[in-house]
């Protein structure tokens, strides 16, 4: 019978030692991983559990000034290859007790911490497959920001720059240039905000409330951050750039020139023809790697 494209084991009872005991062996972990970078040569990547008290984790390379495993998005339909064996490992372990976070990463194991099984897998690969919604991170997907399709090389030589200022918009915290971050301009709906209801999202519109003075020179006391320059009506409080009646023209302070982007990359880890000594299977769905980093707007 043709084997599942995605295997899944449950469980699996075999026979293991001379005197008849039996080893269970549940590989179906939270697959929430996390990760270590105590080592300067490799990342090591991992799931636990207690009751019992075990962990899978896979060991990959890291080069020279690597900060993160991973930090561009992979093709869905071509994963990262990492062939186990030499420095690509895939490891099943039990301990004595339970495993806190921070005792895996420590370069020097806790005395009390006893690994009781080991089992190392002596084939198969490691598929990784990188998924990047928002490069940003400012609430906009990056496909809703023009971002368009990659070259060759990986790179969006087509993606659009709303306000020309050589920093495309899928990378840009400030997409319209108004000293406003798109963050602080999308609303909280599935909508983007609009506050004139001109047609154009506040994110992309240099006058947001359409009174004829531009965001950017409603910025009372000039400190690059038109947000925090409020007027006060009928016991409201609201920003000049959104008041419609607050029509004074303060004059531009000019564009910040600052911009960084926060990054958050969901890695999603198969573990595929491998073979553990206690058990082989065709795929394993490890579980999904998720952290946030920042960049400026050059990387």
């Amino acid at each position: 019978m043709k084997p599942s494209l995605y295997l899944i084991i449950i469980l699996l009872l075999l026979t293991a030692c001379d005197d008849g005991d039996i080893i269970t062996v549940d590989l179906e972990f939270d697959k929430e991983l996390e990760y270590c970078d105590s080592s300067v040569d490799s990342f090591l990547i991992f799931d636990l559990r207690e009751d019992p008290n075990e962990s899978l984790s896979v060991i990959i390379p890291r080069s020279t000034n690597q900060e993160f495993p991973f930090t561009e998005a992979t093709p869905t339909d071509t994963p990262e290859l990492f062939l186990i064996g030499g420095s690509n490992r895939f490891i099943y372990r039990t301990y004595n007790r339970a495993v806190a976070t921070g005792e895996l990463c420590d370069v020097v194991p806790p005395g009390s911490l006893n690994i009781v099984e080991d089992y190392e897998a002596d084939q198969g690969n490691i598929a990784v497959t990188v998924t990047i919604e928002d490069d940003d991170n400012d609430g906009i997907a990056s496909e809703d920001e023009g971002r368009g399709e990659p070259d060759e090389n990986g790179n969006y030589p087509n993606a659009e720059d709303t306000d020309l200022d050589g920093i495309p918009d899928y990378l840009d915290e400030d997409d319209d240039n108004d000293n406003v971050n798109t963050e602080n301009e999308i609303g909280d709906g599935e909508t983007p905000q609009d506050t004139d209801g001109d047609g154009s999202p506040d994110y992309l519109d240099t006058d947001d409330d359409g009174d004829g003075i531009p965001t950017i020179n409603e910025d009372e006391d000039q400190d690059f951050n038109p947000i925090n320059d409020i007027s006060v009506n009928d016991g409201v409080s609201i920003a000049h750039y959104l008041n419609i009646l607050e029509t004074t023209d303060y004059g531009s302070p000019g564009f910040r020139d600052d911009n960084e982007y926060t990054r958050t990359v969901s890695a999603s880890f198969f573990i595929t023809d491998f073979n553990l000594e206690i058990l082989s299977a065709t795929e394993l769905d490890f579980g999904v790697l998720e952290y946030s980093f920042t960049l400026p707007e050059d990387d």
